[in-house]
């Protein structure tokens, strides 16, 4: 049987959960999404987004990493996030020329600013905090 156990986080500790938080969101989005997002921004000719996804597949912290550390690869991955969801935005299925859109592309453009969307909120929350 599952069951929910409820746990008092104390406040001096909340800042480095919810970094912690932000840290696991992070690599569950990367590993789950940024590979269509390159490929989406590959069909759509946003070449120049490239640097936003190199910037994140290298990405790297060690197991003894501080706080402090944490919140500056974190603010690393928000401003390449920033980045992505702008050329997301500009993203028209009629701007394709040399590719054939699938007939999901723009699902697939939804779906992909609105994961990057909410692993923005995520950071910007735990970075806040």
């Amino acid at each position: 049987m599952n069951s929910i156990i409820l746990t008092h986080v104390a406040t001096s500790a909340q800042g480095g959960f919810l970094l912690d938080a932000a840290l696991d969101r992070l690599g569950a989005w990367i590993d789950a999404e940024l590979g269509s997002l390159e490929e989406l921004l590959a069909i759509s000719g946003c070449g120049d987004a490239k640097s936003g996804i190199k910037t994140l597949r290298g990405l790297h912290l060690e197991a003894a990493a501080t706080q402090t550390e944490t919140r500056r690869l974190l603010e690393d991955a928000q401003e390449s996030l920033e980045c992505l969801m702008a050329s997301v935005r500009t993203i028209s299925s009629e701007a394709l020329v040399n590719v054939r859109a699938p007939s999901d592309f723009d699902a697939w453009v939804r779906w992909s600013g609105a994961r990057l969307q909410d692993i923005q909120i995520t950071l910007s929350r735990a970075l806040e905090a």
